[in-house]
């Protein structure tokens, strides 16, 4: 696998990483909040679509055209139906790669506010991993952690070989 191959799988591993924890959310979770004045999850998940949407709208205007709005009013108020945000959400993480692996290919340097491709896929990566924390909080404080097993199948073993 040559350096591009792999940062483009972690983006992959990442994705779903995303999906696995939202599918954690139903209807009977999605207001818990990792925080007295946190947002729940739901609205958590649909931020996650929205920053990839903005800033694809910064690095391949054409792809965040194409993917829905996860908000009613830009950032403040997420849309209510939790299929159409998941929905979303995988439409975004494969419109991030699609627009990363073009730009890598075509060797463009800048893009959007980002100095290189692999800069901006990396904050994507930085951003949802402290969104998943915060997710992962806020299960914990409802009582509903996933059980180690979990995390170690949809989460850890994402990334690493070895067994545990």
């Amino acid at each position: 696998m040559d350096v591009t191959e792999a940062l483009l799988e972690s983006w992959d591993r990442q994705c779903r990483i995303v999906q696995a924890v939202a599918s954690r959310v139903d209807e009977s979770n999605r207001h818990v909040k990792p925080s007295e004045d946190g947002w729940p999850l739901y609205h958590q998940l649909a931020h996650i679509h929205n920053v990839r949407r903005y800033w694809l709208s910064q690095v391949a205007p054409e792809r965040a055209a194409a993917l829905g709005d996860s908000f009613v009013d830009g950032w403040k108020t997420p849309i209510q139906d939790l299929a159409a945000i998941k929905a979303m959400l995988e439409a975004s993480g494969v419109a991030v790669r699609e627009a990363v692996s073009e730009a890598l290919k075509k060797g463009v340097g800048a893009v959007g506010g980002y100095d290189h491709p692999v800069l901006f896929l990396q904050h994507m990566i930085w951003h949802e991993g402290w969104h998943v924390g915060l997710m992962f909080l806020a299960l914990r404080l409802a009582g509903q952690e996933p059980p180690e097993e979990w995390e170690e199948s949809h989460v850890w073993g994402e990334w690493r070989t070895e067994e545990f």
